[in-house]
């Protein structure tokens, strides 16, 4: 009987494994997500795999466990002491419902007005701020960078709170 399985792939190869699979006849899982990221010092939205290097594959054990692990770009399927785990369904279900339409959009946590932050990408990263406010236009707030006390607008995308 068939049961969903979690394959490991090797780096960037999701979708090449995905389609390998899905020309084969089984069913796929190779769920998205929508971010933004720095590429060549630009800031720009992608589409990346949700579970880097995972997709989950629905087959047969016995029947296709072969077929599965000996197809080019898996690194293994995902198991305990050499026999795959069982994804449950309710998983799966719940990652299908939640790309339904599309890539899932990660929105910003909401910042308050005092609340430290850190910068985690750009010509700033790793240095701590404090939240000063939202400013009109799309992503971008200002914060006081105690480094140098002065104030800066800097894309909401770079921003995490401090622990």
């Amino acid at each position: 009987m068939p049961n969903w399985y979690l394959v490991y792939t090797k780096p960037s190869k999701e979708d090449f494994v995905a389609d390998k699979f899905i020309e084969r006849g089984f069913d796929v899982v190779n769920p998205k997500i929508r971010e933004r990221k720095y590429i060549r010092r630009k800031l720009r939205e992608v589409i990346s795999p949700l579970f880097p290097c995972y997709i989950f594959v629905r087959f047969d054990v016995p029947k296709d466990y072969h077929l599965v692990k000996y197809t080019r770009g898996v690194r293994r399927i995902v198991g305990v002491e050499g026999m795959p785990s069982v994804v449950p369904e309710w998983i799966i279900e719940t990652v299908i419902e939640k790309t339904k339409n599309g890539p899932i959009t990660v929105k910003p946590n909401s910042l308050k007005p005092g609340e430290k932050v850190l910068i985690k990408g750009g010509p700033f990263e790793g240095l701590d701020a404090v939240f000063e406010k939202e400013l009109k236009g799309q992503e971008r707030v200002c914060i006081l960078l105690n480094a140098i006390n002065a104030r800066i607008v800097i894309d909401r995308a770079l921003l995490a709170r401090a622990c």
